[in-house]
């Protein structure tokens, strides 16, 4: 019983059925990046823009509709929104398997799939994210953050790697089949579940709902100065990947050597589960921020290329700490936002993510040509620690918030 204990959570049979529903669907996802490279730049030689653009596509998808995704969540019963949502992209991926096993797919009808899967995204996350208070108990709920980080992390390890065997062996459209089934389990699991209720908000015009979101977020200046801080890191983190990568494939071994990086980064993510399971700060927010300022090692490390094992080292810190932080913050989320307003402000939260990386892949190229390389590195890792530090420096906000008793409730539901 012991054993069992160290997973209370899962316990739980809402959580456990919502934790093996995204557990399963993650497995699928985790291949789907190296199914998409083989099949547009292998099988339909469509380049690197082809490439560019079916892989946009899924970001751009999920940026479009992401806050409306929030706003529905709320609206309506998060667990239909998600099983719509997973519906969805069984029915996307389902097509595209159906396109390469007949050899009738071309680069633009991949786009339009992987762009309506990513807009199934922006309406599945934010209900997700906001369900879960509904499926554990309060003390609980940081632990079963990091159950589901926990997986979510650990299938990127072995996923590439079971697509790449499975490409070899049975070709890509067997791939987008298991993703496409993914999807079905996760919606046989979630339509089992039973949840408490919550109050979800009088029925009012979609932009008054998404207003009352960010009033929401204004009203905890620790959020607002926190997607201030963490949106700059995120800028940093995707100027890290495009400069990042080239710096190791020329300095420190080719494409290989990176493979390695992001393995390393896969394996952090899922050390920092473990971590994130255990570790209560009694400030949450304040403690993800400085956290946080550990993503800034591997940029630092490439300045001037350090050996491949600590470029490792630090790529396992950088994965650690972007999953404890991120633990920490959406716990902090889910027990101080109105849970009404949950989901529009987890939707908030995530263009942040969705929108600012790329913007930092995109300005990456014109850094690294007007300023070098080590300058654009500098800068990445500035990005990735300065702001997060200031948060917590000058945000006296942002060091109140604290953590919240195992034994007392869950904020009031209350109707609006």
């Amino acid at each position: 019983m012991r054993g069992v204990a160290r997973f209370g959570p899962l316990k739980e049979r809402p959580f456990r059925f919502l934790w093996l529903g995204r557990t399963g669907s993650a497995v699928g996802d985790s291949m789907i990046p190296v199914a998409l490279i083989w099949t547009v730049g292998h099988d339909l030689r469509g380049g690197a823009t082809g490439l560019g653009i079916v892989l946009a596509s899924n970001l751009v998808g999920g940026g479009a509709v992401t806050l409306a995704g929030g706003v529905w969540a709320d609206r309506l019963p998060r667990r239909l929104v998600m099983i719509g949502a997973d519906l969805a992209r069984l029915a996307t991926q389902s097509a595209t398997a159906a396109l390469l096993f007949t050899g009738t797919a071309h680069v633009w009808e991949l786009a339009i799939l992987q762009g309506t899967a990513g807009a199934a995204a922006g309406f599945f996350n934010p209900a997700s994210m906001a369900l879960i208070p509904q499926t554990v108990s309060a003390g609980r709920l940081q632990e079963a953050n990091a159950l589901v980080a926990f997986s979510q992390s650990g299938t990127r390890i072995f996923g590439p790697s079971l697509a790449g065997v499975i490409i070899a062996v049975a070709g890509a459209g067997w791939v987008f089949s298991i993703d496409a089934g993914s999807f079905l389990f996760s919606v046989v699991f979630i339509a089992a579940m039973r949840v408490a209720p919550y109050a979800r908000p009088a029925a009012q015009r979609f932009w008054t709902d998404l207003a009352d979101g960010w009033r929401e977020v204004r009203s905890h200046r620790w959020l607002t100065a926190g997607f201030l801080g963490y949106a700059l890191g995120n800028i940093g983190i995707g100027a890290y990947i495009v400069v990042g990568g080239l710096v190791v494939i020329h300095h420190l071994g080719g494409a290989w050597a990176w493979g390695l990086i992001a393995g390393a980064a896969a394996v952090g993510g899922t050390l920092g589960g473990v971590l994130a399971y255990r570790f209560k700060p009694r400030h949450p927010v304040a403690a993800a921020f400085a956290i946080w300022t550990l993503t800034a090692l591997p940029p630092l490390a490439l300045i001037r290329p350090l050996p491949l094992p600590v470029v490792m080292a630090a790529a396992l810190a950088f994965g650690g700490s972007i999953l404890v932080g991120n633990t920490l913050w959406e716990t902090a989320m889910q027990q101080e936002v109105r849970p009404d307003r949950l989901a529009r402000v987890a939707s908030i939260d995530a263009l942040l993510s969705i929108c600012l990386m790329p913007l930092g892949q995109v300005l990456a190229g014109s850094l690294e040509a007007g300023i070098g390389v080590r300058a654009t590195l500098l800068l990445a890792a500035l990005l990735m620690a300065v702001p997060n530090l200031a948060v917590v420096a000058f945000v006296r906000e942002v060091r109140a918030v604290e953590r919240r008793d195992d034994r007392e409730a869950a904020p009031a539901l209350s109707p609006s």
